[in-house]
Order: structure tokens, then C-alpha cells, then sequence
């Protein structure tokens, strides 16, 4: 019996629980790591709400707030600025976002086209010498949307700056949520009476040895007039790697003059792999993140060129706001790239190995700021491929839960739009991993647990063998369990199974001819959008275009 076999076999012998976990199964956050991002926790049992209003636990940036474009937002900004003062706070937008929005106009992208160029809106403290607590974004945004009536679609357009996470590290697990290690609160860290997916040997980040061969990429002459598939991994970047040159990987990725993403080395997970406590010496939670991630993209599409925009930080948190920013210049660089004709600048797959729980996922109202850019990357023909997250949980988590289905958000698939879609994770046998959340936003499966790809070579952390001893001049030792010298290492998430999916489209694309060195601007968009639906086609089942 083949993995697929055995993994549909299990699927249907065993009847499905007449109740799933409908919150994710692990523990509040701790204070000192909300500290280090200003983070604050939403408590529905606590939060100031408005009329008939249901909240769901999620965790926020307390000093900023996200403006969406609106026709109308010098009134937006005025009454929240109205709303800020009545919490002695000032407002400040973020000068790179204006930037932005002055290079589309530059462009003729004017403001009533579709777009998603948001504004970021710091909150800061009015000191008049008297004590002040810190910024709450939360009251700051209910005053808000107490200036509108209840079906004033206005009052959506501002919203909390969510805390992100990859949901792969041993600190944090998916928001809103952190893990405390030692416990059993997930089944990704601790099954009870079994090993767990974050312990070395049964799934976790842990050195390995190599023998085969590099992924084979054809030379550039071999190309005749195609052009490479880009890959955009938005993650924590991707470190020093045999297999991830700068040939191949873009480490310093821009639109126009500005870097996408992060770019303070001194925060850089991917260079030595400890950042978050260089006292103790450990290696970050999610160092490596993003280079294992480009490993796997390598693996199976060798000929990808692929876009390094770190977004995550190396405890596995990401702001929205971060994420968006990036998001956003990626969609004006293939907007440009398209009015221009330089398929140079071209993306073709965006692989996100992050997510969130949003706080009112059941309000008819929901409009949330992250499905803006990925709708209009997929509306230039970008394919986004998202992790389902690891909290063996159906409560849909964002933006893998923007995949359509009917239930969701996003009922159905549309002609002229890529779908988002997300992907869970299976064991090496092909059955489901026990950590994977699931549901019917959950689109297609590939290996997640227990995965061998690259590592940034530069990581050797504060953790020693358990034995080590000298005879004859030679060091003998077990295992150094953060020495990746070797470049290689074992991992398990969803988050690895996403890149899989992504690395999958762009080998189709690439063998399937459609990529081309040349473009026509009127139809590069329609001809980008053609091929990523044969692709999505013909690797997710059940998914076909509209007609």
C-alpha cells in the first residue's frame, strides 16, 4: 500500500470525533515575551465591547493601529486621531507607507483603483508629567468605531496590528497563544505517553548529515527565452548556505528604491541563530526557519530563483503591520513590473509560513486587512501558498483560513482570481500529523513532519554534547544538538509543508513553458493568471476554475 493509500485508508476507516478542538490547544502568552513585542492579550472576558459584540482571544501590537484605503480617509485618520485623544494618546502615520502610496500615484495607480496600500498608525503616550500607562490599541479602536453606526462599513477601516507567528519554535506556537515547555498543551510539543514532534528525534530541528547530491539547476543557456520561476518566501530570512548563493537567492529584495521587509542586521536570525538571548548563548526558536524553507523550495524546483523578505523575527513572531507592509510592496512591484514590461521583477508563488486567530471571525462585518494584498496578488496571477498552523484545531486560523469554501469567508473560487490555498501536514507514512489543524479551509496535504532540508551552516549555539571525550588526539562526542556545520537538519511543521506545495507550482510552471523572458503589459496579467490556474489545477485536488 502506497503513503497515499495508507493515508486515505485511515482517513475512512476511523469515523471523524462528533466534536474537533474548536480553540487551539495550548497556553496564554507569557508576560516577558508580550513585553518584547509591546504585545497585550485580548480578553473577551475583560475587553471593552460594543453592542451584540462576540470576541475570541487573539494577541495585538498595543502601540499601533492599520488604516485600510478608503475614498474617504482624511476622515478616518480625523476621528481617530478624535478617538486617541480621549486616551491622551497622539498618532503618527508610518512616513514608508506614504512613500508607497506616492510611488503608485508616480505609476497612475490612482486611489479609487483597487489597492491595498494601507497606512500604519502608531499610538503614543500625550506625557504631561503626570504617570501614563502604555498605549492600548484595543479602547483606542472601540472609541473608533463608537463614532459610526453599526452597518457604517467605515468603522472596519481600522483594525489592531495582530501579533503573528510561525508556530514552529519551542516559544510560541501560533497566536493568540504561546507554549511553556514542559507542559502537554499541544500535540506538536507533547503527546501524552509518547515522544512529540519539538523534541529531538521525534521531529524536531536537530543536526543531520547530507550524502546526496545538490539539487541539479539547469544553466542559463539551456533557458532559450524562458525565464526562471520566482519563488517569495516571507519568513525569517535565509542564512549562509552552499545551496542558497546569492545567485540564486535575493537577500536584499526591493520596490523601487525601498528593501522589502526587515533589514536591521543586528535582529537577523539567519546569521548566527541566537538573537533573542545572547547572555544564555540559545539558539532562537526560529532560526533556520526560513533557509530550511528555501531548502525545500530547492528541492523541488531546482531552477527557482527565490526571494528572501524577512518578516518573522527569531522568536517566531511577526506584526501584522510588518507583514502587510511587505505584502503590499511585493504587489506594487508586480504592478509595476507588469505596467513596465520587466519580467525581471516578476513573482510567481508567495510561500507564508505564518498566522493568526482573529477576535470576531463570526461578525457578519468581518473585513480583515490581510486578505487585501493576497486577493490582489492572486489577482495579478501570484499564487499564495499558506501554512494551516499546528494546533490540531478547527478553529480557522488567518490567512490559511481565506482559503475559499463555503463556510468561510471567501465562499467560492473566482475566474480571475488565484485562490489562496493552504496546506497540512502528513507524517512520513502519508497519515495526517497530529499536530496539523484541519477543516474544510484545509485544501491540500504535504509532508510536514520530520523533513530534511538546509540549514544556515554559521549556527553553532550555546548547546554541547551530552559526552564528549578525547582518545588519541581525536574528539570523540554524541551529537552537538545546535552545531549545523553540517548545513543540514530535521524539522516539523506546516510550515514546511506549505513551501512544498509552492515549490510544486513553480516546478510546473517551469516545465510547462509558460514563463517567459519577454511580456506584453496588456496581457501579462491575464497570461500570469492562465498559467497559475493550470497549475493549481493540477496539484490541488478538487479545485477547478469558474467557467
Amino acid at each position: 500500500m502506497t503513503p497515499e493509500q495508507r493515508r486515505q485508508t485511515r482517513k475512512t476507516a476511523a469515523p471523524r470525533p462528533r466534536q474537533a478542538a474548536t480553540q487551539p490547544q495550548r497556553l496564554p502568552p507569557r508576560t516577558e515575551l508580550l513585553a518584547r513585542h509591546n504585545g497585550r492579550a485580548l480578553d473577551p472576558t475583560q475587553a471593552v465591547r460594543l453592542r451584540g459584540q462576540r470576541l475570541d482571544p487573539t494577541i495585538y501590537a498595543g502601540d499601533r493601529l492599520l488604516i485600510r484605503p478608503t475614498s474617504n480617509e482624511q476622515e478616518v485618520v480625523d476621528k481617530l486621531r478624535r478617538a486617541a485623544d480621549a486616551h491622551d494618546l497622539d498618532i503618527t502615520i508610518d512616513p514608508i507607507d506614504r512613500r508607497l502610496r506616492r510611488m503608485a500615484r508616480d505609476a497612475g495607480i490612482t486611489p479609487e483603483e483597487a489597492q491595498p496600500l494601507l497606512a500604519r498608525v502608531h499610538l503614543m503616550p500625550r506625557w504631561t508629567g503626570a504617570p501614563q500607562a502604555p498605549p492600548d490599541a484595543w479602547p483606542v479602536l472601540q472609541t473608533f468605531r463608537a463614532m459610526f453606526g453599526a452597518r457604517d462599513r467605515t468603522r472596519n477601516s481600522v483594525q489592531l496590528d495582530h501579533l503573528m507567528t510561525s508556530a514552529d519554535g519551542p516559544n510560541v506556537t501560533g497566536n493568540p497563544y504561546w507554549k511553556i515547555p514542559g507542559t502537554e498543551a499541544n500535540p506538536y510539543w507533547k503527546i501524552p505517553g509518547t515522544g512529540s514532534y519539538g523534541e529531538p528525534g521525534w521531529g524536531a530541528r536537530t543536526p543531520v548529515t547530507w550524502i546526496g547530491p545538490a539539487p541539479l539547476r539547469c544553466p542559463d543557456a539551456w533557458l532559450d527565452g524562458r525565464r526562471r520561476p520566482v519563488v517569495a518566501i516571507l519568513d525569517t530570512g535565509v542564512g549562509e548556505h552552499d545551496w542558497l548563493p546569492d545567485g540564486i537567492v535575493d537577500r536584499r529584495p526591493t520596490c523601487g528604491a525601498l528593501r522589502i521587509g526587515l533589514t536591521d542586521p543586528a535582529t537577523n536570525p539567519e546569521l548566527t541563530g541566537v538573537v533573542t538571548n545572547e547572555l544564555t548563548g540559545n539558539l532562537d526558536a526560529d532560526a533556520g526557519h526560513g533557509t530550511f524553507i528555501a531548502g525545500l523550495v530547492r528541492q523541488k524546483c531546482p531552477d527557482a530563483n527565490l526571494l528572501a523578505i524577512r518578516v518573522i523575527q527569531g522568536d517566531g513572531v511577526v506584526t501584522e503591520g510588518d507583514l502587510l507592509e511587505a505584502l503590499n510592496m511585493l504587489w506594487l512591484r508586480q504592478k509595476l513590473a507588469i505596467i513596465q514590461g520587466d519580467p525581471a521583477k516578476l513573482i510567481d508563488v508567495v510561500s507564508l509560513s505564518l498566522g493568526y486567530y482573529h477576535e470576531q471571525p463570526s461578525d457578519a462585518a468581518f473585513d480583515p486587512l490581510l486578505l487585501t494584498p493576497l486577493r490582489a496578488l492572486g489577482e495579478l496571477g501570484v499564487a499564495v501558498v499558506t501554512s494551516a498552523g499546528n494546533d490540531a484545531t478547527v478553529r480557522p486560523m488567518f490567512p490559511a483560513a481565506f482559503a475559499p469554501h463555503p463556510s468561510g469567508l471567501i465562499k467560492r473560487n473566482e475566474r480571475n482570481v488565484l485562490p489562496i490555498v493552504s496546506v497540512g501536514a502528513l507524517n512520513p507514512d502519508g497519515s495526517i500529523a497530529l499536530f496539523s489543524n484541519d477543516g474544510p479551509w484545509v485544501r491540500v496535504w504535504r509532508p510536514g513532519a520530520s523533513l530534511i532540508s538546509t540549514l544556515p551552516t554559521t549556527f553553532d549555539a550555546a548547546g554541547q554534547p551530552v559526552s564528549e571525550t578525547v582518545y588519541r588526539g581525536e574528539v570523540r562526542a554524541t551529537v552537538d544538538p545546535d552545531d549545523f556545520s553540517s548545513g543540514f537538519g530535521s524539522w516539523s511543521g506546516t510550515s514546511f509543508a506549505a513551501p512544498i506545495l509552492a515549490g510544486d507550482i513553480a516546478e510546473w510552471l517551469n516545465t510547462s513553458h509558460q514563463l517567459r523572458e519577454s511580456i506584453a503589459p496588456a496581457t501579462a496579467a491575464d497570461q500570469a493568471l492562465d498559467a497559475g490556474w493550470q497549475a493549481l489545477t493540477a496539484l490541488v485536488p478538487r479545485l477547478r476554475r469558474p467557467s
